[in-house]
């Protein structure tokens, strides 16, 4: 077989060792450190929180060697050298990012991505909501993007103005010859910080104080805050799917609380929601690893990979140690359990993964609601079931029926403008199309 064969054409074996390849490569050559010191050390764990062997609101601590690394307030790191990362400001509205919207993106009309349920749509909003966040943007000196006449954007919202994203207060002046680098509003760990929060502060406002649980009300929902949205970790961008999956994992948290006081009587509220946010956040990398991703990719080749991941080249079920026969890495044993290597670079997400971590299409333009007994309940616009209409839904339609709606529908394709063919490049694809 051709060298030159890409591995999604090869025999899955092959196709892995292509991948494997790809990886160790990418872990050696595209992780780069945008920090080149990390913050002073940040205050130790509390007394009496479980000291280093639990999550610590802000992410610091994963690591004792560089206590803050990952931690709130951290840069993203880079997948290409940071001296590399100049933006062109001669260029940046050149083509006009609304003409490339709108050319490539535009919705003419909804197509269903039939492999997935609205679930999986839901479920990668509140996974990002964990990994990472800008931060509020900076109001001042926005980018004001050129309109077309016939451009259908609100007019009492013109000129469009988009805010830039917010300045790194860590820089030094020893930096200002390098590009901008940027900072993660949230913990960069997958530590289900979406839920728990990435500050002492919000942390405590979210938790009742009792067996270690978190704050749920009498009629199985989240306390809604000021602006009428469920108050929980991160509540950005809100709308009823992310309702269904805070509300899901913040009761499996309590029921995980339940479980652990009943076989340890002693422990204290802290010892039990620390030990329940481990298990929470494991049970939620598990379900992206083996069934969302392998869901939104249905290769057979990736997903053998991405399960690889997490069990290891010999898969489900198998041993995971084999004393003297094999190396104990993630190859064999699977990354959970594995030691510890950040590889080339201090542990961070990088700009390039945020940027290109971007499934907007998914989102359909109506949902239909339709009870578990039968029959349409009613159909609702995204817009009908975002911000704070999301709890006003629930009025008329049980979670039940929510999450069978969820199961039974389509979210939309992941692809451009979806009444013509993908184009070749950026340039083709402002070419007008033939319709």
């Amino acid at each position: 077989m051709a060298n030159g064969t890409p591995w999604h054409r090869r025999p899955t074996f092959l196709g892995l060792i292509k991948l494997l390849g790809f990886r160790g490569v990418m872990r050696k050559e595209n992780l780069h450190d945008a920090q080149p010191r990390l913050a002073d050390d940040p205050p130790p764990p509390p007394e009496g929180s479980g000291g280093t062997n639990v999550r610590t609101a802000s992410g610091a601590y994963n690591d004792l060697n560089i206590p803050a690394m990952g931690s709130a307030g951290t840069r993203f790191g880079r997948n290409v050298p940071l001296e590399h990362g100049h933006a062109d400001d001669a260029t940046m509205l050149d083509p006009n990012p609304r003409e490339v919207s709108r050319r490539l993106m535009t919705r003419q009309q909804f197509q269903p991505a039939t492999i997935l349920n609205l679930l999986a749509a839901a479920w990668i909003q509140f996974q990002v909501h964990d990994w990472f966040s800008h931060g509020t943007n900076d109001p001042n000196d926005p980018f004001d993007i050129p309109l077309e006449p016939d451009d259908p954007w609100p007019q009492e919202h013109r000129p469009m103005l988009v805010r830039r994203t917010r300045a790194d207060t860590t820089r030094t002046p020893e930096e200002a010859h390098l590009p901008p680098t940027f900072t993660n509003s949230e913990t960069h760990w997958w530590d289900g910080s979406q839920i728990y929060g990435s500050s002492v502060a919000l942390q405590k406002e979210l938790r009742s104080g009792q067996d270690g649980k978190l704050e749920i009300e009498d009629d199985g929902f989240l306390p809604l805050d000021d602006s009428g949205v469920d108050k929980t970790g991160v509540n950005g961008n809100w709308w009823i799917g992310l309702t269904l999956f805070h509300t899901l994992f913040t009761k499996e948290h309590n029921a995980i609380c339940d479980r652990l006081r009943d076989e340890n009587p002693s422990w204290t509220d802290e010892e039990l929601f620390d030990r329940a946010r481990l298990i929470n956040a494991a049970l939620m990398a598990k379900i992206h690893t083996v069934e969302w991703t392998p869901a939104i990719l249905p290769h057979p080749t990736a997903t053998a990979g991405v399960k690889g991941n997490w069990y290891g080249l010999f898969g489900e079920g198998k041993p995971r140690k084999f004393p003297g026969l094999f190396p104990l890495n993630d190859t064999f044993t699977g990354i959970p359990g594995s030691p510890t290597d950040h590889h080339a670079a201090p542990y961070s997400l990088t700009e390039e993964f945020v940027a290109v971590y971007r499934m907007h299409p998914l989102i359909p333009d109506q949902i239909e609601f339709r009870a578990l007994t039968g029959g349409a309940t009613q159909t609702l616009s995204i817009e009908e079931v975002a911000g704070a209409e999301a709890r006003n839904v629930f009025a008329s339609v049980s979670v039940a029926d929510a999450f069978y709606s969820f199961g039974i529908s389509h979210p939309g394709i992941v692809t451009q403008r979806q009444d013509v063919a993908r184009p070749e490049s950026v340039e083709e694809g402002l070419r007008e199309p033939e319709v």
